[in-house]
């Protein structure tokens, strides 16, 4: 699977053959488990039972254990030996080391991205948390493909999976009108890509850094308050 459109052709792939292969069952498990997991974003520490999620998404526990086994190597879950898969906990210094990671190849990626046709992205208060997250998400996401570097599109794929929770939470709160606000002035400065890309800079800039400012208030009141969703391990 490749990890964006930049990505070079699989070996022994038939350029000329147009119809796309039927996909695994593992990478089936594998899609299937994301979304149920960004479903399940403001749960953090969560066991994840292969018996649960089999039957669950009507699928084998063989490739829902493959799936799982993906999911802890690429760090978007963990495994812990003897007990088994887990969702991520909402750690403070990872969370920043996060954001570390993520603004260096974001801010490296906008300024490397080939000028392109100018593009609309609307924000409206009344999308739900998981869209406005998935919104944002999908603005980074635009960010490292578009700047032609597949490792970027790794590094900034995985840092949106594993900063989503804490999107969630931020739009769910009394931050949800600054996080939209902000959202709103990066979308903007988006569509003028090419034009005035110093403004997308400090858009973005600021976006990142509404996020971040946040991060030890929502690991706080995450721990505090003990969110349920998948049973907790015993």
């Amino acid at each position: 699977m490749r990890c964006c459109k930049n990505a070079p052709p699989r070996r022994g792939v038939d350029l000329n053959f147009d119809i796309e292969p039927e996909p695994a069952k593992a990478d089936i498990a594998y899609d299937a488990i994301r979304r149920l997991l960004h479903s399940y974003g403001r749960v953090p520490d969560q066991h994840l039972r292969e018996q649960d999620l089999a039957s669950k998404l009507d699928i084998g526990r063989t490739p829902v254990r493959e799936a799982l086994q993906r999911l802890a190597a690429e760090g978007k879950i963990q495994y812990i030996p003897q007990r088994g898969f887990f969702t991520r906990p909402m750690s403070e210094n990872t969370l920043l080391d996060f954001y570390v990671v993520g603004r260096e190849t974001l801010i490296s990626a906008l300024n490397r991205m080939r000028p392109q046709a100018p593009e609309s992205w609307s924000v409206s208060d009344k999308l739900s948390p998981d869209e406005l997250a998935l919104r944002t998400e999908a603005i980074f996401a635009k960010i490292a493909e578009e700047a032609a570097n597949c490792e970027a599109c790794k590094i900034v794929h995985r840092f949106c999976f594993c900063t989503h929770p804490l999107r969630m939470e931020i739009t769910a709160s009394d931050l949800r009108p600054a996080f939209v606000k902000s959202l709103g002035r990066l979308s903007a400065a988006m569509s003028e890509l090419g034009v005035a890309t110093d403004r997308a800079q400090s858009a973005l800039m600021n976006h990142l850094d509404l996020e971040q400012g946040a991060v030890s208030r929502v690991v706080h009141e995450v721990n505090e308050r003990g969110l349920t969703g998948f049973s907790r391990p015993a």
